[in-house]
C-alpha cells in the first residue's frame, strides 16, 4: 500500500469549504478489519460547533477529498471527529 500520509495531511490542512473549522488533523493508513486498504482521518473539532447535518456534510467532503488525493476509490476512508481537547490522547 503506497499512501503518502504526509501529503494527505498537508492537503487536508488547506481544504476549503468545510462547514466546521478543523483545529488539527491526524491521518493513518493500513488495512481495516476486513483486510481492505483503508485510510483513517481524525479531524479535531470544537464540539460547540458540531451540528449533525454539518458533521455529515463535513464527513463526505473529507472522504471525497482523500479519495481524490489517492486517485482511487479502492480505499475505504474512515472519518472521525474527536474533540480538539482530546488531541493529546492521539500523540
Amino acid at each position: 500500500m503506497d499512501v503518502d500520509i504526509s501529503a494527505i495531511s498537508d492537503q487536508l490542512k488547506h481544504l476549503r469549504g468545510l462547514p466546521i473549522p478543523v483545529s488539527s488533523w491526524l491521518v493513518e493508513a493500513g488495512t481495516d478489519s476486513t483486510d481492505d486498504a483503508a485510510v483513517w482521518v481524525w479531524a479535531f473539532l470544537d464540539p460547540r460547533l458540531v451540528e449533525r447535518e454539518a458533521r455529515l456534510r463535513q464527513r463526505q467532503l473529507i472522504r471525497d477529498a482523500v479519495q481524490e488525493m489517492l486517485g482511487s476509490n479502492d480505499y475505504w476512508v474512515y472519518v472521525r471527529f474527536p474533540s480538539a481537547a482530546d488531541r493529546e490522547m492521539f500523540e
